[in-house]
């Protein structure tokens, strides 16, 4: 007999990154020539976690107190500010007085507090077909359920037809939506939406939450500096925010995990954007008892960190720098996955950048096996397996390909 209470007892970890990864990372201690394409962070071609001498100088001027001590649940003013400055950069002014902050344990944290606080237990959130798994967990953890959106249509672009559909059906239903989508760098499959279908998206917003039904867009942006196309061409998108009405809003999800690679010390933010002020006070309001309920407060390392390397102009820069070489070594391997991919026949999901890349199979758990046996370790999601390229070499990355698809072909045969 269990002692766990009902809705306890089907919980069971099934997002499997965590899982396979450590596996995957035991294997290679044993074997150093095991492929670990498992977890999503970036490392150097020699095979070592990449940092940055930038964020490592902000780490050691700080204090003992900027270390050590208790941050305020919501992070300090300093910290809200610096992060307005960096996700909005060019608009930080436009911007700045029609949002607000939340520090946050990552990302994920600022995914569970959006969810907790824009729907109520038994509603949905609508996700898109191909997602980070762990949104699902979380939407459990808050007693609530999950649709989801075609995320591609018939040529590969972003499905915005059915976006509004399922909208549709959840507002009829629900009096409210809130939906999720993961740009730039999307996560599982890498692909970012263009100009014109972000205004499509604001478009639908602006139309279903016109009688004033709410509509909150969760804009999960792990990645988003990361993007090849660079700062402007990322933050553009964002000044379409300003044309939202009072009843619908934007609620970022930033990763300073991602974006500073400190993915253990787990430091991120939530940003919502409302030109209507009551907006901006419940947010605050209501994400400050969250996280207090939850993590009672975030890193004041991971705070102070970002405060110092985004508010000191000259560390900045540094930063920025050391980002750009970033960046191009995920599109150098992004560039030789693909091109071996081509040579090789094997599909992939509509990439653009990031850190993976997705290959559509019938039996991802079967290739996943097999390709173990072959010291190759990814994740099988459904019908895809992803293959983290941030984790491994060029070489790796050009010759990967053949072997994937050969293993496929010789699945699908038997």
């Amino acid at each position: 007999m269990t002692l766990l209470s009902k809705r306890s007892i089907v919980k069971e970890d099934k997002s499997n990154i965590i899982t396979l990864g450590a596996i995957a990372a035991e294997e290679k201690k044993k074997d150093p020539t095991v492929v670990n394409a498992t977890i999503g962070m970036l490392y150097n071609e020699e095979g070592s976690l990449l940092t940055y001498k930038s964020v490592d100088k902000a780490l050691f001027e700080l204090t003992k107190e900027e270390k050590y001590a208790y941050a305020s649940t919501p992070g300090s003013s300093a910290f809200h500010d610096a992060i307005k400055k960096w996700v909005f950069r060019n608009y930080y002014k436009e911007f700045k007085n029609i949002s607000e902050v939340m520090a946050t344990p990552g990302g994920t944290g600022a995914l569970s507090n959006c969810f907790a606080n824009y729907l109520d237990e038994g509603e949905c959130a609508l996700l898109p077909s191909y997602m980070w798994g762990n949104y699902k967990q979380i939407l459990y953890e808050n007693g609530e359920t999950f649709e989801t959106y075609t995320l591609f249509d018939e040529k590969g672009s972003f499905n915005l037809a059915n976006l509004k559909e399922k909208m549709l059906e959840i507002k009829i239903r629900q009096k409210r939506v809130l939906f999720v989508i993961n740009d730039p760098c999307h996560n599982p499959t890498g692909y970012t939406m263009t100009e014109d279908e972000w205004k499509g998206v604001i478009d639908i917003m602006n139309e279903l939450s016109n009688d004033g039904t709410p509509i909150i867009l969760v804009h999960d942006m792990a990645y988003i500096d990361y993007a090849k196309q660079g700062f402007d061409y990322t933050r553009k998108n964002m000044e379409l925010y300003k044309k939202l009405n009072d009843s619908a809003m934007v609620i970022m999800a930033f990763s300073g995990s991602k974006t500073l690679a400190l993915y253990g010390v787990r430091i991120g933010a939530q940003v919502c954007i409302s030109k209507n002020k009551e907006n901006l006070l419940d947010f605050a309001r209501a994400n400050k008892f969250s996280s207090r309920s939850k993590w009672s407060n975030t890193t004041n390392l991971g705070i102070n960190i970002i405060t110092k390397i985004f508010s000191d102009e000259d560390l900045k820069k540094s930063f920025e720098d050391e980002l750009k070489f970033a960046k191009f070594l995920l599109s150098k391997r992004a560039d030789a996955f693909l091109l071996g991919a081509k040579n090789a026949g094997l599909k992939t999901i509509p990439f653009d950048c990031g850190f993976f890349i997705t290959i559509p199979c019938q039996s991802p758990e079967r290739v996943y096996q097999a390709l173990v046996q072959k010291k190759i370790h990814v994740i099988p999601m459904g019908n895809v397996i992803r293959v983290t390229i941030s984790a491994i070499s060029l070489n790796d990355c050009e010759r990967l390909p053949k072997i994937i698809k050969d293993v496929i072909d010789d699945i699908d045969r038997k």
